[in-house]
């Protein structure tokens, strides 16, 4: 199991619902695909095509459950101050991470790989069918003005959103994702320094990191977990320069067991049912 993004932490655990382990019949979660889709009997892809006529990713987890009513209705504020739902994005694919601003060893670097597959879709002429979605675990200090310095860094398009809610609207919404966050102390003595406003930082957020894709239906389809390997692309250079000494490896010599562009685009197509390249 790829370890959940915390520079201090020892020991390091994953969430995975009880809904999901009973769905797929699996005993834990993993990063191998089964040998066929787990989708309802008659579901089909945006395409029109059944999902268990699709090439299965080789790569990733895939399986169907539907998001409760009560996380995909929530009221997320994104970048520009305007409300978004999960439910307003169904007809869409939807590829959803968890991530905070001030992340300073992964979030950097997956946000890099979503810039790099939000370019893959514009090219495939798909922006308006698949939307990228960041969705905060530090919903104290990710107001809507930090998420649009962020998107500005990243020159996000319309299509890549950064949410943020109440702090019991983001427990709700990861809790229904089974990814696990929690807030802990600030390590390092000094403390870093805030890349947005040069203040100290007071607290981290220990969290899991994954990516999840879900289909116009607004049911998960593919999810794959572990740390991005962005095959050398970087991140903006504030952010660069943000990254700890663990952030700095991450980039530099990623895990054998990261995750690519690659993988999460065939996962991309796999729920979407049209190709990206």
């Amino acid at each position: 199991m790829p370890p959940m993004h915390r520079r201090t932490a020892r020991s390091r655990r994953v969430l995975v619902s009880a809904a999901m382990i009973a769905a797929l019949g699996l005993a834990g979660c993993a990063t191998t695909a089964p040998s066929a889709p787990q989708a309802q009997s008659g579901s089909v892809s945006s395409s029109g095509v059944p999902w268990s006529a699709q090439p299965t990713p080789s790569d990733g987890l895939v399986l169907d459950l539907p998001v409760p009513a009560s996380v995909s209705s929530i009221d997320f504020t994104n970048q520009a101050g305007q409300k978004v739902t999960l439910a307003s994005l169904h007809g869409k694919t939807v590829v959803l991470t968890d991530f905070l601003t001030l992340c300073q060893e992964i979030c950097p670097l997956t946000s890099t790989n979503f810039r790099h597959m939000q370019n893959t879709v514009a090219q495939a002429g798909q922006t308006s069918d698949v939307e990228f979605v960041e969705i905060t675990v530090d919903p104290e200090r990710d107001t809507p003005a930090r998420l649009a310095a962020y998107q500005t860094l990243f020159g996000a398009k319309t299509n890549w959103q950064f949410l943020t809610a109440s702090v019991a609207q983001i427990a709700a919404t990861w809790k229904a994702f089974a990814v696990y966050y929690a807030k802990v102390a600030e390590s390092p003595s000094p403390p870093q320094m805030d890349w947005m406003t040069g203040k100290p930082l007071t607290y981290d957020v220990n969290h899991q990191d994954v990516v999840i894709v879900l289909g116009p239906d607004g049911h998960e389809r593919w999810l794959i977990l572990g740390t991005p390997n962005t095959g050398g692309a970087q991140p903006p250079s504030a952010l660069v320069t943000f990254l700890n000494d663990e952030g700095h490896k991450n980039l530099a010599a990623p895990s054998a067991a990261g995750w690519t562009t690659a993988q999460v685009e065939q996962g991309i197509a796999y729920v979407s049912g049209r190709p990206l390249h």
